[in-house]
């Protein structure tokens, strides 16, 4: 592994943590969406991180790679008799959210954006090191 495929593979990392916290930035903001207890509520979203590369252990990969898959959309129904959308028993819908997960999740994914940005740092610095050698 090169240094230039290092960097490749703490950028992969940046946006697969900056993707990460889109996702959870996204059902924080969608946890307290109530619907009517007829129709689905929010799909909390969830950030699937794998290998690029090689899956052997021990060998080097060629980064991570974030995809975003959808939850269900039944929700779990919330007893809320003064909410105006309420059915006839009071009930609403609300999505399936964990805030402290998803606040958990966050610190996850900043401490990870940090790693590799830092990585990316002292790799840059590195290189100049490197190109200052010959002068």
């Amino acid at each position: 592994m090169t240094l230039f495929s290092a960097l490749s593979i703490a950028g992969s990392g940046v946006d697969a943590m900056q993707t990460w916290i889109d996702t959870a930035g996204g059902n924080i903001a969608n946890a307290n969406d109530a619907v009517p207890p007829n129709q689905p509520a929010y799909a909390a979203q969830t950030t699937l991180l794998s290998p690029v590369g090689s899956p052997i252990p021990g060998q080097v990969g060629s980064g991570v790679q974030a995809t975003v898959a959808e939850g269900s959309t039944t929700g779990v129904l919330a007893y809320e008799p003064n909410n105006p959308i309420a059915g006839p028993n009071g009930e609403v819908r609300v999505p399936n959210v964990s805030i402290s997960n998803q606040l958990v999740g966050l610190i996850e994914a900043q401490t990870g954006y940090q790693a590799n940005t830092s990585f990316m740092a002292h790799a840059v610095a590195a290189y100049q090191s490197g190109l200052t050698i010959g002068s």
